[in-house]
């Protein structure tokens, strides 16, 4: 049996008057026994999505 974790449209802002979406309609699967890696440039919201 394989445990699975499904991510669908997640999307998130932070609060402010400049707000700037840092997740945008983020689609994932992710099984287990597998190895992951989120790359991205500074600021692309890694440490946000890590957080969820």
């Amino acid at each position: 049996m394989s445990n699975i974790l499904e991510v669908k449209a997640l999307t998130f802002k932070y609060k402010g008057k400049d707000s700037i979406s840092v997740l945008d309609n983020m689609n994932d699967v992710f099984s287990s026994g597998k190895l992951y890696a989120i790359l991205g440039s500074s600021g692309s919201g890694k440490s946000t999505y890590n957080c969820f």
